[in-house]
């Protein structure tokens, strides 16, 4: 067998961050089981292009204000 095959611990050092050793950790996963899913109205209102620019208007004018003052 060669060593290519053998499961021995590396001897590179890794990087720290995501792929780091905190990578080898389990991520906790979040339980969204008992979630609330949205209705037809609340996806209604989402996929609607007239509420949607609605929306972005006040959200700018919201913006416009904070900047004037």
């Amino acid at each position: 067998m060669s060593a290519m095959t053998e499961s021995a611990p590396s001897t590179q050092s890794t990087p720290s961050g995501p792929s780091g050793p905190a990578a080898e950790e389990p991520q906790p996963v979040a339980d969204l089981s008992s979630a609330p899913l949205p209705t037809r109205r609340t996806l209604r209102h989402r996929r609607s292009i007239p509420a949607q620019l609605v929306r972005f208007a006040v959200f700018n004018a919201r913006i416009v204000k904070i900047i004037r003052h």
